[in-house]
């Protein structure tokens, strides 16, 4: 049953798998220990294979409740389908589902396709990386949550017409990723379409129930991304990512309350709900103490500063955008902010 041992957990079928399934989802958690491998075979002959992978990020439970749910359905599919469960040691320890990732761990989602990998989890990716790249995978689907409102959308790292028409079998929005941070998906998109499915807040039972019908709508298609009968399907919606912005990680930092000795930012409440819309010229996004430096700093995606163009500082400390801009991901914790950033600027493409 085991593949790599120090590294991940291997499971071949639902004979291996069906005891460690009997507990709740904690259970199973608990029962692994670590990163799992699962492949559920094909009933044709000779079949190609799909990838469902979760819990890459320990806090986004709704995808791995949902592959949980299809797992204890038992059944199989004209193709072999593989499941990746990510971070079990974050979703597990100091509060079920409480970590992206643990301190001293990277993120899991960033370590993937690395040369000559060197810590554990990196490791782990390369050698799993290993396993799918050689599974003729035809599609694969990483299910998220967000830190922030959102709506459901989907991100393509690659905007092939294969991985659009994919995208848009499971969402209406699109998001096209160009940062190359070392995603499962960015290292599985030269070798099939592969989309991450963004599925709203976790722990909430409307967004497990979303990511549930994602995984039915992803396991049913007859062909990957819609019918052979008629063209492609069409995302409705695509945004690309333009600009990335963090708060500089000397800044301490809040978000709500009131400027004091020991914080020199206080970010706006609300933010995130214009995530997907538009934040109008003027917003102010947060305060400061008038004489400080700026406190964020945006780059573009060949990492240029572009701080200047969106953000500036009245003199009473107001600090606010200076043009129309179209946020995405726009996060609510300060330890969110620090692992991975504060939004992303987005533009409407379609």
């Amino acid at each position: 049953m085991l593949t790599d041992e120090d590294l991940y957990l291997r499971f071949d079928g639902y004979e291996d798998l069906k005891p460690l399934l009997d507990g709740s989802d904690e259970d199973v958690l608990v029962a692994l220990g670590k990163p799992a491998l699962i492949r559920i075979p094909g009933t044709d002959a000779m079949p190609e294979a799909r990838l469902v992978s979760c819990l890459l990020h320990g806090n986004e439970d709704s995808g791995y409740r949902a592959v949980l749910e299809v797992l204890r359905a038992g059944e199989r599919y004209p193709f072999d389908l593989w499941v990746v469960i990510g971070n079990v040691r974050a979703a597990s320890q100091e509060g079920w589902f409480a970590h992206r990732f643990l301190d001293g761990q990277e993120d899991f989602n960033r370590v993937w396709g690395l040369q000559a990998p060197t810590t554990r989890m990196r490791r782990c990716a390369d050698a799993l990386l290993d396993v799918l790249l050689d599974a003729r995978l035809a599609a694969a689907v990483d299910i998220h949550n967000n830190t922030g409102m959102n709506p459901y959308y989907v991100i393509v790292p690659d905007p092939t017409q294969e991985s659009l028409a994919l995208a848009a079998g499971l969402a209406d929005t699109v998001l096209r990723w160009p940062l190359r941070a070392r995603t499962l998906m960015e290292a599985l998109s030269g070798h099939c379409p592969a989309v991450s499915v963004e599925c709203g807040l976790p722990g909430l039972p409307a967004n497990h129930a979303f990511a549930s019908a994602i995984l039915r709508r992803f396991l049913s298609m007859a062909e990957v991304g819609g019918s052979a009968l008629g063209p492609p399907l069409r995302p409705q919606r695509v945004f690309e990512m333009m600009h990335r912005v963090v708060v500089r990680p000397e800044v301490p930092f809040a978000f709500g309350g009131a400027l004091t000795e020991d914080l020199d930012l206080v970010l706006a409440v609300g933010l995130d709900s214009h995530n997907f819309g538009m934040m109008l010229a003027g917003t102010e996004v947060g305060r400061m103490h008038a004489t400080a430096a700026m406190p964020l700093l945006a780059t573009d995606m060949r990492e240029r500063d572009t701080t200047a163009r969106f953000f500036t500082v009245s003199a009473d400390g107001s600090l606010r955008v200076t043009e129309d801009i179209t946020p995405v991901m726009f996060t609510t914790t300060v330890l969110q902010t620090r692992r991975d950033c504060l939004f992303y600027v987005a533009r409407r493409r379609a």
